[in-house]
């Protein structure tokens, strides 16, 4: 019988001590936080609005869903406290965290209350790739540390965390875009009272949606924009993102249509622009369409934006060959130019030529020239060295758009020539190139002062050219300014 009791009386301690501990948990301390000694809010959203106001872009991260609620937990253990992470922003490695920690009845101000410090960013894709760099913090005050806010017994503090990009240039940045979690590592707490103290690394799941790619309004539009032998491009609608607005669009398959020119009729001399096609069969095609600085005073205003001609890919490459005694006799006397007039390509009312070697501001120059009879301006082809590049990869969505235009130059020994720079200049219906070559280290060095032309049987190389096909039915496009961020 003693033994049953016993066991009785311990089950209700233990109950009641469970009952107790859950207590502690959930319920509120019956104690006052002094707000004299502390920043006090009356509601979360109250203590947000401090935060908003510490970095610009919150407000809308939060508004439109891209500001994470966490809710994960750690304790304390030496200073009898837990630590919560609260709230999670990702853009590309910057990132924002919201914790808290509880208040003690003890504490007299927030030097009192541990604060989180972060030396190292681990980031990992679902690949498992993993790359770690030093964390950094931005400041929303230069040289000040906010010390947060109190809600309901728990302090308050957040951190705009940005991943060093001065580790290594070899890395690969890409991870840390596509990053699906991001581990804290090498943390420490501190205190006033307790000083430092190491903590657990905390792993956080990145949020799925991106900023730069959600669609935050979207209206329709249903037009068909017929090019060449009758194909067709359906423009769906007109889609706000928090960055960028763009028209969503069905194409053929065509890889060699990049895009379209425009004009903007309540614009009259505003140039012809050029938009280009971006996305992937899987994901989508759109094409991103932006209002110039002096546009946005009527932002509101209905606008029409007017299709004229489709932008074309030509894949063809087209060299021609400067001989090295051409150089040779312009280097002897600088002052008595090569004119040449050699058409290089023509395509459809666009005209390429080489026009020779002369003195530009003083300097050698290879010059070439782009001319066009009809009233469309030449935006659309704009000659770029192919050193820019730098075999980089880039992504599906711009690979449509990507290294169009090419300029490339070899030597008589088949080497690649990189320093090389064009001056661009334009009139109307023309556009005027020319090549200057420099000093590889001072080009490095952010020196430009022009050297003399190679002597060398030079080859010149154009390739993938764009050129435009007009419409036979230009289409006009209403539509009002729905950006998010202006």
């Amino acid at each position: 019988m003693q033994i049953i009791k016993k066991l009785l009386i311990g089950s209700v301690l233990i109950g009641g001590f469970v009952v107790y501990t859950q207590y502690e948990k959930s319920a509120e301390p019956t104690w006052k936080v002094n707000a004299e000694q502390f920043s006090v809010v009356k509601s979360l959203k109250d203590g947000m609005k401090r935060e908003y106001n510490k970095f610009a872009e919150l407000e809308l991260m939060d508004k439109y869903g891209f500001l994470k609620n966490v809710n994960k937990t750690f304790t304390l253990k030496d200073s009898y406290r837990t630590l919560k992470i609260e709230k999670l922003w990702n853009m590309n490695g910057r990132m924002y965290v919201l914790y808290s920690v509880d208040v003690k009845e003890r504490d007299k101000d927030e030097y009192n209350i541990p604060r989180l410090s972060v030396k190292n960013i681990q980031f990992q894709t679902k690949e498992g790739e993993e790359l770690v760099l030093k964390a950094g913090e931005e400041m929303a005050h230069p040289g000040t540390r906010d010390e947060g806010f109190v809600y309901k017994h728990r302090l308050y503090r957040s951190m705009m965390l940005m991943p060093s990009m001065f580790d290594s240039s070899e890395n690969d940045w890409s991870i840390v875009s596509n990053a699906t979690v991001v581990r804290l590592q090498d943390l420490t707490i501190s205190s006033k009272d307790k000083g430092v103290d190491s903590i657990q690394d905390i792993a956080l799941t990145m949020p799925a949606e991106d900023p730069y790619t959600k669609v935050l309004k979207s209206k329709p539009i249903d037009q068909t924009i017929t090019y060449e032998d009758n194909k067709k491009v359906k423009i769906k609608s007109i889609d706000a993102l928090l960055y960028e607005q763009r028209l969503r669009v069905e194409i053929p398959n065509d890889e060699d249509l990049i895009g379209f020119a425009s004009k903007n009729i309540t614009l009259h001399d505003r140039p012809t622009r050029t938009y280009g096609i971006l996305g992937t069969k899987k994901n989508g095609y759109y094409i991103p369409i932006y209002d110039m600085p002096d546009e946005m005073e009527g932002k509101k205003k209905e606008k029409i934006l007017t299709f004229t001609s489709s932008v074309h890919k030509d894949p063809r490459s087209f060299s021609w060959t400067i001989p090295k005694k051409d150089i040779h006799t312009f280097l002897t006397n600088k002052n008595q130019p090569v004119l040449k007039n050699q058409e290089i390509v023509r395509m459809n009312d666009t005209v390429i030529s080489y026009e020779g070697i002369t003195l530009f501001e003083e300097s050698p120059r290879i010059k070439l020239s782009l001319t066009t009879d009809t009233d469309q301006q030449l935006n659309h082809l704009r000659l770029i060295p192919d050193h820019y590049y730098n075999d980089t990869e880039v992504t599906d969505d711009y690979k449509r758009v990507y290294k169009n235009n090419i300029i490339s130059i070899s030597d008589e020994k088949k080497t690649r020539i990189k320093n090389f720079e064009l001056h661009h200049s334009e009139e109307e219906n023309k556009s005027t190139y020319h090549i200057t070559f420099y000093n590889k280290e001072e080009i490095e060095n952010g020196e430009m002062r022009p050297i003399l032309i190679p002597e060398s049987d030079l080859t010149i190389t154009l390739s993938n050219l764009s050129y435009l096909m007009p419409l036979k039915n230009p289409v006009d496009i209403p539509f009002k300014n729905i950006m998010i961020l202006n």
